[in-house]
């Protein structure tokens, strides 16, 4: 039985793949800038919209989307007035999911609703919700490829970038936009809680074998879709949780990739040891 004739297993498929083949993309700027936990931050942003969204009666999509635009522009605005990055980071964190808490609370969200929220429902998507993912992760992929070199100037030296009339403080912002839209768009797919984990663990592999920054974000694209195909098979097959087997793959990947290296840098002192 091939788990395609199932159109439940389709949809996850189409969400899962775009979410986690777009996401190392913006994790490669995310982790060069050492900000790795802004991804898991902003879903817990976006929790609050949910709750919003809950308690006004409209799409919890939009809600979340909607507070992680307003969280970016909290955390810009906090970090040009001189807060540090790990408090203003905290302030809006904390104060989001402790928010998305008492109005979930007050809309009376049972507990599998949220779970739905924090570890991702793929294989209960509908392609009314398929949709506006795979829209949320092209408009990102759109975003990364026009700021490409900017981007990267920022990343790697923001302070040169700046001298040399790079836009550093707006494209900080827009990358923090990028960042919640990333999360909102693997909300329902992965989770508020997991989706950040394709913006990081399949740039961590990536780095270990790539031998170029635009190697690392390509190869990180390959192994976050790999890892949502492999992850979602094992899903069907080993009756597991989607979200946590994607997660937990990409992970392998990286212990894979990390093994591979070690063992070509032992081979190559050897070899220069023998000479």
């Amino acid at each position: 039985m091939s788990m395609l004739e199932f159109g439940f297993m389709q949809r996850a498929l189409v969400a899962c793949t775009a979410v986690c083949i777009v996401a190392p993309l913006v994790g490669a700027f995310v982790v060069q800038r050492r900000q790795s936990l802004i991804g898991d931050g902003m879903g817990h942003v976006a929790f609050a919209g949910v709750g919003v969204a809950f308690l006004a009666g409209f799409a919890p999509l939009w809600g979340a989307a909607g507070f992680a635009v307003l969280a970016a522009f909290a955390l810009w605005k906090l970090q040009r007035s001189g807060m540090s990055g790990d408090l203003s980071l905290a302030m809006v964190f904390y104060g989001g999911i402790a928010l998305g808490y008492l109005l979930m609370h007050r809309s009376g969200m049972g507990l599998n609703s949220v779970l739905v929220l924090l570890f991702g429902s793929p294989l209960n998507l509908d392609w009314d919700m398929v949709w506006p993912i795979v829209a949320l992760a092209g408009t990102v992929c759109v975003i990364v490829l026009a700021l490409y070199g900017p981007l990267v100037a920022a990343a790697f030296d923001e302070s040169a970038a700046r001298v040399s009339g790079v836009p550093t403080d707006k494209l900080a912002l827009v990358l923090t936009i990028v960042v919640g839209l990333i999360v909102v768009g693997g909300m329902y797919a992965l989770g508020l809680l997991l989706v950040a984990a394709m913006m990081v663990v399949p740039v961590a592999a990536a780095s270990q074998l790539a031998r170029s920054y635009r190697g690392t974000m390509a190869l990180g694209a390959a192994i976050g879709g790999s890892s949502a195909i492999i992850g979602l098979t094992l899903a069907f097959y080993a009756d597991l949780t989607p979200g946590a087997s994607i997660v937990l793959t990409a992970i392998a990947w990286y212990l894979l990739a990390a093994a591979v290296r070690s063992v070509a840098l032992r081979t190559t002192s050897d070899a220069h040891a023998s000479a």
